[in-house]
């Protein structure tokens, strides 16, 4: 049973995004991921310095309001450092004030506080309120503005009639000193602020979109070149890529067919010197054997001279010695029919061929086999361990073992002995031909072949032919 696990919002317009995003080009991705991270940050840029600019619009404005405040009323307040309440006369001079001065246009409302949140004049002047923030920190002697929506419940006239007013508390000392013995509390239309502060934001707008533009412009140029640029390079290496695979594709239909004709060769070979020992065997061969039966037949004249006798000798001496290495090397030359052979019984015959004609002892591990090997592999096998083999008896004079296993696609021929030792390192080498030629062979199949010393004694042959390069050469 199958659990579907349905995808989230979040999760299906990444899926819907991806897609899209993984056709553009490096310079559509980098353009679309840098659109979106300058529009953000633009906006975070514009939030804030649009906020920066409100307050300080607010807090300049209060500041400014306040030193008016302060400059016209401060006078009329000195009584509340003494007692608790204004006289008749100070609440008339202040009303005066605001009737008479542009100080009145511009504040919409006036209240002083004292100690404690009591109204001593304005509206609700006697009553009592809970302080507000703004009204602590004008009593340690701070300057506070904003912009309020008036729910206050000492607002409540106000409400009425407007929506938003800006609201200032500033603090009122004592003449000659820094004593603050009330807080004047005033309210100024928001309108014309707030017009100028949506100005200010406009053109901090205009300017960080302006910067946020040019940026993106330019680093969208910037980066678009070096995306042609690396797109025309990777245009050509991909066009180096097709070409490299369609040389190694012919590369590799060449190893392949040189490979063949190699094996091709190699029978061949073996066919043209089968007919060679039969040549030599059949022809200076019998030649031989038919001079030495006619100096058997000068054997009455024997005693005559003794320069004759020991003539004769040395004649039939050298004439059975030679017709020894010619079938020697007749039937080194002759290879057996291999071709009903399979590969383990071809490594047998090339052991027991070994046994017969030098009568040195050569052990025969053979490790699983294919019984099907191509007749070009099996003259590579059986020529390699012959080959080893006699140069092994030749030189090491010591016991010899055969070791043929398959690891991978490749057979693993080990030729060893318990001799001194010795290595090679592919050069051909005075009196050791044979070793150049097991490299030959090997090679021409696709295989290798080395010679190396074993660590505790020894010299070890190893070939490794491939086990399906051939298939097919038998012709």
């Amino acid at each position: 049973m199958s659990l579907t696990v349905p995808l989230s919002p979040a999760g299906r317009w990444r899926g819907l995004l991806r897609g899209p995003a993984r056709r553009l080009t490096l310079a559509g991705q980098y353009n679309l991921a840098s659109l979106l991270v300058l529009l953000a940050s633009m906006l975070v840029t514009g939030w804030w310095v649009g906020l920066q600019i409100r307050e300080g619009v607010i807090h300049r404005t209060a500041a400014t309001t306040s030193l008016y405040v302060e400059n016209f009323l401060v006078t009329q307040l000195q009584e509340l450092g003494e007692g608790p309440w204004l006289p008749p006369r100070r609440v008339a001079a202040i009303e005066d004030l605001l009737a008479r001065t542009p100080l009145g246009h511009e504040i919409v409302s006036v209240k002083i506080w004292a100690p404690g949140g009591r109204v001593v004049y304005g509206e609700n002047a006697g009553k009592v309120f809970p302080v507000k923030e703004d009204q602590v920190r004008a009593w340690r002697g701070e300057v506070s503005s904003d912009i309020t929506d008036l729910r206050e419940s000492e607002n409540a006239s106000q409400r009425g009639r407007y929506s938003r007013l800006i609201e200032t508390y500033t603090p009122m000392r004592t003449e000659g000193s820094a004593r603050v013995i009330a807080v004047a509390e005033f309210y100024q239309l928001a309108g014309p602020l707030e017009r100028e502060i949506r100005a200010a934001q406009l053109r901090s707008w205009l300017v960080v979109g302006g910067a946020a533009l040019l940026t993106y412009l330019t680093l969208s140029g910037l980066v678009r070149r070096g995306s042609d640029t690396i797109r025309a390079q990777q245009v050509r290496l991909e066009e180096q890529v097709r070409t490299l695979e369609s040389l190694l594709v012919q590369n590799g239909a060449l190893n392949v067919r040189v490979r063949r004709a190699a094996a091709r060769h190699a029978a061949h070979s073996e066919r043209f010197l089968r007919r060679v020992s039969s040549d030599l065997h059949d022809g200076p061969a019998q030649d031989l054997s038919y001079a030495l039966l006619r100096l058997e037949s000068l054997s009455a004249f024997r005693g005559l001279s003794v320069d004759a006798d020991r003539d004769l000798l040395s004649l039939e001496g050298s004439l059975a010695s030679a017709l020894r290495e010619m079938r020697l090397i007749a039937t080194d030359l002759r290879l057996p029919d291999l071709e009903p052979l399979d590969l383990p019984g071809t490594l047998q015959r090339a052991v027991r061929d070994h046994r017969r004609r030098t009568d040195t002892p050569a052990d025969l591990q053979l490790h699983a086999l294919p019984d099907g090997a191509s007749l070009p592999l099996k003259i590579a096998a059986y020529r390699i361990v012959q080959e080893a083999l006699a140069n092994a008896a030749r030189h090491a004079r010591a016991p010899l073992r055969v070791e043929a296993f398959v690891q991978g696609d490749a057979l693993h021929l080990h030729v060893s002995d318990a001799g001194e030792g010795m290595s090679w390192d592919g050069e051909a080498l005075d009196g050791h031909l044979g070793l150049v030629g097991m490299r030959e062979r090997a090679e021409s199949l696709g295989g290798t072949f080395s010679l190396r010393a074993l660590p505790g004694g020894g010299t070890r042959a190893e070939a490794t032919l491939p086990l399906g390069g051939t298939e097919g050469d038998h012709d």
